[in-house]
């Protein structure tokens, strides 16, 4: 029997491995269940599919989940057999999934860079404010990382058997989010036109994405993401592309180099950005002339150019991408790597770290957790509530919800509460709701006419006022 021996450098690159693993664990939930409202649909879709069904059963509408593709669902379902009554032990398995990610990317990274550029990337990722602040949130991207490298991993693999494996991960990953849209740039570089191996390849994802489409069309004539892109650009002219794509350059440049600067340096973090990002494309292009048909490159230039369109930006949306972006920023450092990267993550963990650690930062309670208290104590547990975050604020409040209707007039907007059956109105302002170019935002306008008709004490009589959490509640009269 072959005796497993570790050199002193692989024991301390496990013991660096281990340490980042356990910052992310010690920082775990990094927010209260819900804040995000995604991860409370996550949790619900998998209690749903438990039980036989794809509904959101929180609400009276009882609408199908077309919002969530079910690949991360189905990953949370044996939690949900398991504790069909809480959410503790999905936040537990999303913080040793996002534990096992530091070790999953050197083990990746290892095979195609220097062992210690290796090492120092995957605990920059792993110590990234950007990922702690998400650490044992229910949230799907850093599954979808995991399963995106699974998935080049497979590509480097010959034969129809490989091609096979490849294909499922690429639908793991399109089903865990439909990001994965934008792996197909990567998949498709260097390839030839042969129909059968691209048929192994793209098929399972392909039928997977056409199973989704045709059943959200059937249960709500239409497919959610397509809609989304829709609505984002209804009616507005053409140059609103262009401004989508400005303020998301703008915001991820200024997350990405914020990471490595104290909070508030807003303007230092977007030059910041601007250089790391500068530098990753040159990796890029230095990656695309050695071979045309990079992956990683072709990744990302997959992922910019979705993100770059997608009205909506958080800074989430980054955990898929930065171990590709720190190692092409690599790639154009040179003698200068490993220092550089170290700097980083000596900065990173200086300045960052110790604020996520312990989970008692700002998004560990309720923002609105007064306001909460006050639905609950003031009304009956069958009155029906509509907001704005419905899934959310109906969770934390304990009551029945429905998303805000649009209505041309506020007499329309109150017929159609009450054809819900609508008790109470919650108003928040200040809500984050992601939107890029927001003032310009169709979605944005439908909300600032919901404020403007809950304004008409003909229809609605205010009854609850928290100016701290910046809340309002609302009675229908």
């Amino acid at each position: 029997m072959k005796r497993l021996s570790l050199t002193r450098t692989e024991l301390w690159s496990f013991a660096a491995l281990a340490a980042a693993s356990l910052l992310i664990l010690a920082c775990a939930p990094a927010q209260y269940f819900g804040r995000q409202q995604d991860d409370l649909l996550y949790f619900i879709s998998a209690h749903a599919l438990s039980e036989g069904h794809y509904r959101l059963f929180t609400s009276p509408l009882m609408v199908p989940l077309v919002m969530i593709t079910p690949g991360f669902p189905l990953l949370l379902l044996p939690l949900a057999w398991l504790a069909p009554g809480g959410h503790a032990l999905a936040q537990a398995f999303c913080a040793l999934l996002t534990a096992a990610l530091p070790w999953a990317l050197y083990f990746f990274l290892k095979k195609r860079l220097e062992p210690l550029v290796a090492l120092l990337i995957a605990l920059l990722v792993a110590s990234s404010p950007i990922v702690l602040s998400q650490a044992g949130t229910v949230m799907s991207e850093t599954a979808y990382l995991l399963s995106t490298l699974a998935l080049l991993a497979a590509l480097e693999k010959r034969g129809a058997k490989a091609e096979l494996g490849a294909g499922g991960w690429l639908l793991a990953a399109s089903q865990i989010r439909p990001a994965g849209i934008s792996l197909l740039p990567a998949l498709l570089a260097g390839r030839g036109r042969a129909p059968a191996p691209l048929a192994r390849l793209l098929g399972p994802a392909a039928l997977g994405a056409a199973l989704w489409s045709l059943w959200s069309w059937s249960v709500s004539g239409q497919v959610q993401e397509l809609e989304e892109f829709r609505l984002s650009y209804a009616d507005r002219p053409p140059i609103r592309v262009l401004s989508v794509a400005w303020e998301n350059l703008v915001f991820y440049l200024e997350a990405w180099g914020g990471s490595y600067l104290p909070a508030g340096w807003t303007g230092a973090s977007v030059w910041a950005g601007l250089l790391l990002a500068a530098l990753a494309a040159d990796g890029c292009r230095r990656a695309l002339r050695r071979d045309r048909a990079d992956r990683a490159s072709w990744l990302l230039i997959g992922a910019a150019a979705m993100h770059a369109v997608w009205a909506w930006q958080y800074q989430r949306y980054l955990i898929p991408l930065l171990p590709f972006l720190l190692a092409a920023a690599a790639a154009s450092l040179g003698r200068f790597t490993r220092p550089a990267l170290g700097a980083l993550l000596a900065a990173q963990l200086l300045v960052h770290a110790p604020r996520w650690i312990g989970a008692h930062g700002s998004w560990a309670t309720p923002e609105l957790e007064r306001t909460y208290a006050f639905i609950n104590g003031r009304s009956r547990p069958e009155d029906i509530l509509a907001s704005a975050l419905f899934v959310r604020d109906g969770y934390h409040a304990g009551r029945p919800s429905v998303p805000l209707p649009d209505g041309d007039d506020a007499e329309d907007f109150a017929a159609a509460l009450k054809r819900r059956r609508v008790r109470q109105v919650l108003w928040q302002s200040r809500l984050e709701l992601g939107l890029t170019a927001q003032r310009s935002s169709p979605l944005q306008e439908r909300l600032d006419r919901s404020e403007r008709f809950l304004e008409n004490r003909a229809l609605f009589k205010l009854i609850h006022e928290d100016r701290e959490e910046g809340s309002r509640v609302y009675w229908l009269r």
